[in-house]
């Protein structure tokens, strides 16, 4: 096999060069040649399901403001065959900003007005009501004038949308408001908790009208929150809800997509891709509508080897490395495995008939591993101390035993303590009921622990290793634990 025809430097570059934030921020801008459009994200994008769930780094915050972008809403409406979008105008109707939007509050606005004793459902009506006014050609006031205006009108948020309906509808047109970020409501959990659950009423009260919709991107321990939910009528979109996530053959099309943005991965990878025979696995202009899995398969042996070592004993590369880098709900975050493969080409050997090898994964997967736990230490402040109260126990182990660490450790008293100068270190669940019971089921939730079928308690790799947590016959932790 003629190999020195392949640059496998410039795609070991290209991967190395992929640029990965740790999160899409508030008002990011995103183009059309950066939307990889996986195939299992359809129902994220039907206007008729209101709510999507997902994980840190599984994508809320970039569809969020991938929906803003009329080129990539073309785009998003040709490829999931959701013609609609080409005609729908979305707004900003939340997103945790703290800069000043046209329609969507600040979070500092949020909390104001909560401290004004003004109620969760004309806060979000008032949104609703400006976005409508402008829609419509009507004079747009400040969040407090509308509220004080649907105050002295009860009939003005029906009527204002009413209107708004039959005029989209004439026209064939539709309205979407988006909302993100809902855990930045506020600074605890109740208040945060109360404009959520009057958000999703009033989602549920928009499938009244044919053509306005809210599109709310939830993390999975609020969705696991059951006081959340505790209205009549709650599993209209409970049920009806999309969970975020990505299967593995999206994440190597998302991969191979990155290193096709290259301007000297692009030719390299092609090249490689025509030499194997596999051309079809490239996702050309970000589509992923692949019925084949054996192509990619081809072209990512290509790129890293077959083998996780000298044999297929060690596991073969195209299901080890997202097998490895999942949580304890088998999914694994884009970013996440972006991270493994740049650190990877990163690695020191580098190999001359491929881009990376067994070696140089085993190291991206070990680094993504730790910053993947860390981004999740942020996010949901009370996996720290949860895990660290593990540190040299083995497991899988029992819930007697897992509780018994946490009461030793005083993890909860923790928690709380943390919890009083920030909301989000601690699980909204743990905010109603304080016991080792609620924060397992808030560990769950998150995906860092999993209760099996025999009851036992099991920690992924991904975390394990690197909260260094023992399992016997797994992963060796690394000595400096």
């Amino acid at each position: 096999m003629n190999t020195a025809a392949i640059a496998f430097a410039d795609i070991r570059r290209a991967m190395a060069e992929f640029d990965l934030a740790s999160r899409v921020e508030p008002n990011t801008p995103i183009s059309a040649d950066r939307a990889f459009l996986p195939a299992g994200h359809r129902g994220v994008l039907d206007l008729r399901r209101q709510l999507v769930v997902g994980n840190r780094g599984m994508g809320k915050s970039f569809w969020t403001h991938a929906l803003l972008n009329q080129e990539v809403r073309n785009k998003l409406a040709e490829h999931y065959q959701h013609a609609e979008l080409k005609t729908t105008e979305v707004k900003l109707g939340f997103n945790g900003s703290i800069r000043t939007d046209d329609f969507a509050p600040t979070v500092d606005e949020v909390v104001q007005l909560q401290a004004e004793s003004v109620p969760a459902d004309l806060i979000w009506k008032g949104v609703f009501l400006r976005i409508a006014n402008a829609v419509t050609g009507q004079p747009v006031f400040n969040l407090t004038h509308s509220i004080a205006a649907l105050r002295s009108d009860p009939t003005l948020y029906s009527n204002v949308l009413s209107e708004l309906d039959r005029q989209l509808g004439a026209q064939r047109r539709h309205l979407l408001v988006v909302f993100d970020a809902l855990d930045r409501l506020g600074p605890d959990w109740n208040g945060i908790r109360d404009l959520s659950k009057a958000l999703l009423r009033l989602s549920i009260g928009l499938q009244s009208f044919r053509s306005i919709r809210a599109k709310i991107f939830m993390r999975v321990d609020q969705f696991a929150d059951r006081e959340l939910f505790m209205f009549p009528d709650s599993s209209k979109i409970r049920n009806d809800h999309v969970n975020l996530i990505w299967q593995p053959q999206e994440l190597y099309g998302l991969l191979l997509f990155e290193i096709l943005r290259n301007q000297r991965g692009k030719p390299a990878l092609h090249a490689l891709a025509a030499r194997e025979g596999a051309l079809a696995a490239l996702p050309i202009d970000g589509s992923d509508s692949m019925a084949d899995l054996e192509p990619q398969r081809k072209l990512v042996h290509a790129l890293a080897g077959e083998f996780m070592g000298s044999s297929k004993k060690r596991g073969l590369v195209y299901t080890w490395v997202p097998l490895h880098l999942s949580d304890a709900a088998n999914t694994c975050a884009p970013r996440t495995f972006l991270t493994a493969w740049k650190k990877a080409a990163e690695h020191s050997p580098a190999p001359v008939d491929r881009a990376v090898d067994h070696l140089s994964l085993l190291d991206g997967v070990r680094s993504a591993s730790q910053v993947r736990l860390n981004e999740l230490y942020e996010d949901y402040g009370w996996i720290r101390p949860s895990l660290e109260a593990l540190k040299r126990q083995l497991v899988p182990m029992t819930r007697n035993q897992l509780f018994q660490l946490w009461r030793d450790k005083r993890v909860i008293e923790t928690i709380q303590a943390t919890g009083n100068r920030q909301a989000q270190s601690v699980p909204a669940g743990l905010a109603a009921a304080s016991d080792s019971e609620a924060l397992l089921e808030a560990m769950v939730s998150v995906a860092v622990m999993e209760e099996r079928s025999n009851g036992k308690i099991n920690v992924p790799d991904i975390f394990r290793v690197e909260a260094g947590i023992l399992r016997k016959g797994g992963v060796a932790v690394p000595k400096r634990r």
